[in-house]
């Protein structure tokens, strides 16, 4: 027999082990709701093709805050409807779009006007500088949005400058049933203990499993499939697994092209080099499909046993502009026939309910209106580009991604920097990237460490979430529907040697 699993009081390490359980161990059921008009389907479709109506959209959620929030100020300041109509020395408010004007972005027209015999410079990891300029914009100005919509309290000065007195933003967006809902509870992360929590189903998250990197990494995977499915573990981390409802991994289930997914033969190559000065050729490699077949089989043997979701990343094989769709359904082989196999866009929302009557995906979603025990959580998966590409506009302290994150619900956009220097597509009559309803759970994937926060706001509250690389880290983040309470399990790819 292995070893018994090892609590301690931030996460669980899990242990193999060959306990059988004397009764059938039967999962915690979850469904899947439809999309509704607040948390809307990120599918781009062909009439998408603008960006013009993300002031639009928000400009009058920061209005009515601005409004509310500097009624009782000496002077009584008033809206000004166009930032060139703002007049000097007379207090008053703007709304309008912060666009930074930085040196160091990268910029479209000298990548285009540069001599491309000499190599481009590396990316930047940070683009800020002490030479940043912070700007308001609206449609009387330059009409290029980017950013976050912000109303600004102040003056003019001489020099035609805005003295900012105070800045005012959306806030979070509205929640569903913001008026009647379950206690939460405050915890950022607690220990998996025995029969803890035993009504509460939970959605694990991971991301980053970047099949293909490294066996090492493959191993690691094999044990995250053997944890989830309940086949290592003693009786009480199986029951645990049992409350696992869903699973979803948040982008670059493969590795990048070039780490291991292509093979170059170093002999074939010296004989290409030696034939280019007598004829023309191709210069091909190898490519090896055992990566993808890996993530297939290791996705098959989840969706026999758990609902799962799949979000694609940046490392996988999808476009570059956001939002990006769905991976194929037919690159994953026989788990594409599972109906509890969801190959979802980046970023999506997941709308479940729980409490219902009937069992997983074969639940009645009638029973929503009828039972008294049904509860219903909506959560926002990202794969994580919108915060990683913020991160590279501020220093590294005292801003942390966590707080980047919890900006985000109060700007109620989830990618800021989009289009200017994250790549999204075009769309013509609304934004998506809009928050129209605070989540109940906030997931950003292929983040370099673990952090959570619950954000409150009034009656709304949100649960936060950085879910590191699990390639690098080992940590699958189990969020609880009914409490969202955090937990992790810590997974190791030396367990399945300790179980030889």
């Amino acid at each position: 027999m292995c070893d018994l699993p090892q609590r301690s009081n931030s996460d669980l390490q899990v242990t193999a082990s060959c306990a059988i359980p004397s009764t059938p161990i039967i999962r915690l059921p979850t469904t899947v709701l439809p999309s509704t008009d607040s948390t809307p389907s990120f599918s781009i479709k062909s009439v998408n093709k603008s960006f013009k109506h993300q002031l639009r959209l928000l400009r009058a959620f920061v209005e009515k805050e601005a409004a509310k929030r500097w009624k009782n100020i000496r002077g009584s300041p008033k809206l000004v409807a166009r930032v060139l109509d703002v007049s000097k020395g007379k207090l008053c408010f703007v709304v309008g779009t912060v666009y930074m004007d930085m040196p160091l972005k990268p910029n479209v027209l000298e990548d285009i006007g540069r001599d491309h015999s000499i190599p481009a410079p590396p990316p930047l990891a940070k683009i800020h500088s002490q030479d940043d300029q912070v700007m308001l914009e609206d449609e009387s100005g330059r009409i290029k949005l980017v950013g976050v919509i912000v109303g600004a309290l102040g003056a003019e000065t001489n020099s035609g400058e805005f003295e900012v007195v105070d800045l005012c933003f959306p806030g979070m967006a509205p929640q569903a049933g913001e008026d009647d809902r379950m206690d939460v509870d405050d915890i950022s992360q607690t220990s998996v203990g025995p029969g803890s929590d035993a009504q509460n189903a939970y959605v694990a998250f991971l991301s980053g499993l970047d099949i293909g990197s490294s066996p090492a990494s493959e191993a690691q995977t094999q044990v995250l499939v053997e944890y989830l499915t309940g086949a290592c573990g003693d009786l009480d981390g199986q029951g645990f697994a049992s409350q696992i409802s869903r699973v979803v991994i948040l982008g670059n289930s493969l590795a990048p092209l070039g780490a291991n997914g292509m093979v170059v033969d170093e002999e074939k190559e010296k004989e290409k080099e030696d034939k280019r000065s007598r004829r023309h050729g191709n210069d091909t490699v190898t490519f090896s499909p055992h990566p993808v077949h890996s993530l297939s089989a290791h996705l098959h043997d989840l969706s026999e046993s758990v609902a799962l979701h799949i979000l694609p990343g940046e490392s996988d094989p999808s476009g570059t502009i956001l939002p990006q769709q769905a991976l194929p359904r037919a690159m994953l082989g026989p788990t594409s026939s599972y109906a509890s196999f969801y190959c979802e866009t980046n970023p999506t929302y997941i709308r479940l309910a729980f409490g219902i009557k009937g069992s997983g995906d074969e639940a009645d979603p009638t029973e929503l209106t009828t039972s008294g025990s049904t509860h219903i959580r909506t959560i926002l998966a990202t794969s994580g580009q919108p915060l990683n590409d913020m991160c590279k506009y501020v220093p590294t302290a005292p801003a942390t991604r966590l707080d980047l994150a919890e900006a985000t619900l109060h700007w109620r956009h989830m990618a800021p920097t989009a289009p200017d220097t994250l790549w999204c597509h075009p769309f013509f009559t609304v934004d998506p990237f809009i928050i129209a309803e605070t989540p109940d759970i906030y997931a950003i994937g292929c983040q370099p460490r673990f952090a959570t926060r619950l954000v409150r706001d009034g009656k709304r509250r949100s649960r936060v979430v950085l879910v590191p690389s699990f390639a690098q880290t080992g940590v699958l983040v189990l969020v609880g529907l009914t409490s969202l309470n955090v937990r992790i399990v810590r997974l190791t790819e030396d367990i399945l040697t300790r179980s030889a």
